[in-house]
C-alpha cells in the first residue's frame, strides 16, 4: 500500500516537473498562491524554497561508514530500497525514484529553486513599488545558492581549480521558467560555484533574524547563513573567509551538542532531541520526506559493529579518552545498529488510512560541524593555537570526563597522533605542511564521527579524494573507489537525461 502511494507521488511530481506537453507545474506559484503582493506573502512562499528531500540514504551507503553485513537483514527493508542500497554501496547508478533516491533529491532541490526564483520575481516587482523586501530577498538568494551547492556537490566532481572549468556542474536556474529543464544546460563546476558565490555574497548581508518570528530554526538565520558561507569558502580554499564566517556562526560562546548529556537520555529522548529546535547545536533544520529513520538499521550495507568498534570502542583519540558517542542495536540482530539520530514522523493519507509518508527533520547546519570546519581553516591559515582551542571545545562535548584545563591539547599532541593517518588529497595538497596535514586530518576525523549516519562523510571523501574499498560479505570480492573516479559524481536522473540533459560520464 505504501509503495503504491510513493510511486504515484513521485511519478506525478516528475511528470509535472519535466513534461513539455503539460506545463501546469509552475504555471502557478509553487505554494498555490495566485498573487504574491506583500513581503509576508513572499515569506510564506519561501517556506517552499527549502528542499523536502535529503541525500542521507545514498551518500551514507557510498561512504566508508558502511560495510556489507550479509543478507540476514534483507527481509526488514522493502525490495526497492534494498536494491538502491546495494547500488549505492557499489557506486552504481541508482534507478530507484522514490524518496531517499538521487532522483527524488534532484527533483526536490529544483522544486525548491523554483520557489526561490518565483519569490525573487515577486520581490523585484514589490521593490519597484518601493516596498522593502531586503530580508526576503536575502533568504531567497541563500536558498537558491544552497540548493545549487548541494546539487553540484552530489551530481558533479568536487571543486578543483585544475578541473573545475571542464568538469560538468549542474544547470544553474535563475529565472522562474514555466518548463523546468525545457531549455537548461549544465554549466561547468567553476561556473556553478561562481554563481553560488554571487547569490551567497549578495544575499548574506540582507539576512535578518527578525523576519522569522517563532520559527527561526527552519530558515536561513544569520548564524545558519554564515555556517553555509563557512562551508562554501572551505570548499574553495579561502581560509580567512571561512574563519570569519565560522566566527559569525558560532559567536563568542558556542554551544555544541553534548554527547556526555545525550548518553544519559533515554533512547526515545535522544532520538527526539537530536533534530529538535530546542537543541542549540542545530542551526538549520529541514523537514524532508524519508524512510531513513524507519529503515536505517536494517539495510544490508550499513553501519556495522566493525565500523562502530573502529570509531568508538577504543580510547583512540588525541587525548586518549573514551568517546561519549553511543550506538544501539535492535533485537533482530547485533548488526542492526543505529546512532538514534533520526525520529520518524508519519503523515497519514487520511484519518482511516493505513498508508502515508514518513518525514525526518534533517539538520542541514550545526555548530558541531562549523567547529570542525574552523579547525581545518585555522590550521590552513597557520593558526594552530586557536585550532587547539577548538579541538578542546569539541572534545569537551564528545569525550567522557575530558577536562581541557587538566589536559590541554597542544600542537605536538595533534601532530604525534595524526601522523599515523593516511595523507589527504585536497587540490591544495602540495601546499600543505606535515603539521597542516595533521590538523586537517583531525578535523576530518572529528567530522566523520560527528556526522555518522547523516551522509556528511561522503563529501569529505570527495573533497579530499580519499580512496575507499567496499568488500562483499560472502565472497570477499572488493571494489575500489579510486581518486578522481568518475563514480564520485552521482548519475543524474534518467528522466532528466531523456530530456536532453548531458549525463555524467561513466
Amino acid at each position: 500500500m505504501r509503495n503504491k502511494y510513493i510511486s504515484c507521488y513521485v511519478a506525478a511530481f516528475c511528470a509535472g516537473l519535466l513534461s513539455t506537453a503539460c506545463n501546469d507545474f509552475l504555471d502557478e506559484v509553487p505554494d498555490n498562491r495566485t498573487v504574491i503582493d506583500t513581503p509576508e506573502a513572499v515569506s510564506e512562499l519561501l517556506v517552499s524554497a527549502y528542499p523536502d528531500a535529503n541525500c542521507v540514504f545514498f551518500t551514507e551507503s557510498m561512504s566508508d561508514n558502511v560495510t556489507d553485513r550479509g543478507n540476514t537483514l534483507d527481509p526488514y527493508v522493502q525490495p526497492d530500497w534494498n536494491r538502491a542500497n546495494r547500488q549505492a554501496f557499489y557506486w552504481e547508478d541508482i534507478d530507484m525514484t522514490y524518496q531517499d533516491s538521487p532522483n527524488y533529491f534532484w527533483m526536490a532541490s529544483y522544486q525548491a529553486i523554483a520557489a526561490a526564483n518565483h519569490a525573487l520575481e515577486a520581490i523585484a516587482e514589490l521593490e519597484a513599488k518601493g516596498v522593502d523586501c531586503f530580508a526576503q530577498k536575502g533568504e531567497a538568494l541563500l536558498c537558491r545558492a544552497y540548493n545549487h551547492f548541494m546539487l553540484v556537490n552530489v551530481f558533479a566532481q568536487h571543486y578543483n581549480p585544475a578541473f573545475a572549468a571542464t568538469d560538468m556542474g549542474v544547470a544553474y536556474v535563475t529565472e522562474p521558467e514555466k518548463e523546468v529543464f525545457g531549455h537548461y544546460e549544465r554549466v561547468s563546476v567553476k561556473e556553478t560555484y561562481d554563481k553560488i558565490r554571487k547569490d551567497l555574497e549578495e544575499g548574506l548581508p540582507l539576512i535578518s533574524n527578525k523576519a522569522y518570528g517563532d520559527t527561526p530554526k527552519y530558515h536561513f538565520t544569520r548564524e545558519a547563513a554564515q555556517a553555509f558561507a563557512c562551508r562554501f569558502y572551505l570548499y574553495v580554499g579561502e581560509w580567512q573567509k571561512a574563519i570569519d564566517a565560522a566566527d559569525e556562526a558560532l559567536g563568542d560562546n558556542p554551544t555544541l551538542r553534548n554527547w556526555n548529556e545525550y548518553i544519559q537520555m533515554s533512547t526515545a529522548n535522544r532520538e527526539k532531541n537530536y533534530t529538535s529546535v530546542q537543541e542549540s547545536a542545530n542551526l538549520l533544520l529541514a523537514s524532508t520526506v524519508s524512510q531513513f529513520a524507519v529503515d536505517q538499521s536494517f539495510y544490508r550495507y550499513g553501519y556495522s559493529t566493525a565500523v562502530n568498534n573502529s570509531l568508538f570502542q577504543q580510547n583512540d583519540n588525541v587525548v586518549n579518552g573514551v568517546w561519549a558517542y553511543r550506538a544501539e542495536a535492535y533485537n533482530v540482530s547485533s548488526e542492526a545498529l543505529t546512532m538514534m539520530k533520526w525520529k520518524p514522523y508519519l503523515k497519514s493519507d487520511g484519518v482511516n488510512s493505513n498508508s502515508g509518508i514518513y518525514y525526518v527533520m534533517d539538520p542541514l547546519f550545526t555548530t558541531d560541524e562549523v567547529v570542525c570546519d574552523r579547525i581545518e581553516a585555522l590550521a590552513m591559515a597557520g593558526r594552530y593555537d586557536e585550532a587547539c582551542e577548538d579541538i578542546e571545545l569539541f572534545l569537551t562535548n564528545k569525550v567522557k570526563n575530558y577536562d581541557s584545563i587538566a589536559q590541554p591539547v597542544t600542537s605536538l599532541m595533534v601532530e604525534t597522533y595524526y601522523k599515523k593517518f593516511a595523507p589527504l588529497h585536497p587540490f591544495y595538497e602540495n601546499q600543505m605542511s606535515e603539521k597542516q596535514m595533521a590538523f586537517v586530518n583531525c578535523a576530518v576525523d572529528f567530522r566523520r564521527r560527528e556526522l555518522l549516519m547523516e551522509g556528511g562523510r561522503w563529501f569529505d571523501i570527495k573533497r579530499f579524494d580519499i580512496e575507499i574499498t567496499h568488500e562483499a560479505y560472502q565472497t570477499g570480492a572488493t571494489d575500489v573507489l579510486a581518486r578522481r573516479d568518475l563514480r564520485r559524481a552521482v548519475q543524474i536522473p534518467e528522466e532528466v537525461i531523456s530530456y536532453g540533459v548531458v549525463p555524467n560520464p561513466r
